[in-house]
């Protein structure tokens, strides 16, 4: 938070942007109290049973099982296994290279050309009638939330990594270049075109009822391909359906660079530890979304679920920005004893 304090005495505000320059950065940092729905955190199982407070939520079978104690390899330690979907990451898209809506509209402002601009466009279609297409821009932000407000302190269940920018799309060279991305998932060429098309229905049918499915790891259900991980997208229906889209690529790059883990399975509840196992192919049922900026949607959205409720009202002119605080299954054994 320090570093953010001194670097907001050096970033102008968006809103002093001059008119006809480019696009006007606009944000609001979300009210952890009001406007995060933790009804996403359900449901709940502690020892194999559940504790939902009568609150019911989505959920799969990551694998953990339904034991009543969990044991520690590494430390020695005995536990109990602990099941909940925890809010660690804000993501929020824009069309302003630097602009940072969920940060308050900060504007970093850093040097770009027009081409860097995002932007809903038309794009030429092998029908000949024409599409459209979008490219925008994504930052993702780790926010432990529940550490930050210290509902539960000390639990080594819990993320308790400090405030962080670890992505800001603006400065990933490869987030505008498809060919580029490639090389860091060459497996996405096998999955272009019919393979993609043939997989979205399924998948999307799957997630409409529950959760995407995890084979069909190289869509995300409704919303489209998930590679190339850019922020190109060729067929953009509405500005939900490409936000979400673009926040789905952003897990995907990030496990493939393997600076995301899972925390989700039997592995990551034996690591007995708060940031998972390695996971280089993104297990896509683990995360769900919930707006939060320009106004809350109270959704939880695993990805590839049809958006048919989530857009209600958001796609208003004025619009150009939007934020999700992203919600990640945890399985973790919680200590109860340690010989240590």
């Amino acid at each position: 938070m320090a570093i953010l304090l001194v670097a907001g005495a050096f970033l102008a505000p968006a809103t002093n942007a001059e008119p006809g320059i480019g696009p006007v950065c606009t944000g609001k940092f979300p009210n952890l109290i009001t406007e995060v729905c933790y009804d996403c955190m359900f449901p709940i199982s502690l020892a194999g049973n559940l504790v939902n407070f009568g609150v019911s939520g989505d959920d799969y079978d990551s694998g953990a099982g339904g034991s009543a104690t969990c044991l520690c390899l590494g430390s020695l330690t005995a536990g109990t296994p602990v099941s909940f979907w925890e809010p660690v990451f804000m993501v929020d898209v824009t069309n302003k290279p630097g602009c940072m809506p969920l940060l308050g509209g900060v504007d970093i402002s850093p040097p770009y050309n027009e081409m860097e601009y995002g932007t809903m466009k038309r794009t030429p279609a092998s029908s000949g009638l024409g599409g459209r297409g979008a490219f925008l821009h994504i930052n993702e932000y780790v926010n432990p939330v529940l550490t930050a407000l210290g509902v539960i302190s000390d639990s080594p269940c819990l993320d308790q990594r400090g405030f962080d920018a670890p992505f800001i799309s603006w400065a990933d060279p490869t987030w505008n270049d498809d060919a580029l991305a490639m090389i860091l998932t060459p497996y996405g060429y096998a999955f272009a075109g019919i393979p993609s098309i043939a997989a979205e229905a399924p998948d999307s049918i799957a997630a409409t009822f529950g959760f995407p499915i995890a084979s069909l790891f190289w869509v995300a259900g409704a919303w489209g391909p998930l590679y190339p991980v850019t922020g190109n997208v060729a067929t953009a229906n509405t500005p939900e359906q490409v936000t979400h889209l673009l926040t789905a690529r952003l897990f995907a790059k990030l496990h493939a660079t393997g600076v995301q883990q899972s925390t989700a399975g039997a592995d990551a509840l034996r690591s007995c530890g708060a940031l998972g196992v390695p996971e280089f192919l993104m297990d896509k049922r683990q995360y769900k979304t919930n707006r939060v900026f320009p106004f809350p949607d109270n959704m939880c959205t695993p990805f590839g679920r049809p958006l048919v409720l989530q857009e209600k009202g958001a796609a208003r002119p004025q619009d150009k920005d939007y934020g999700y605080f992203i919600f990640r299954k945890k399985d973790c054994c919680a200590p109860v004893y340690s010989p240590m």
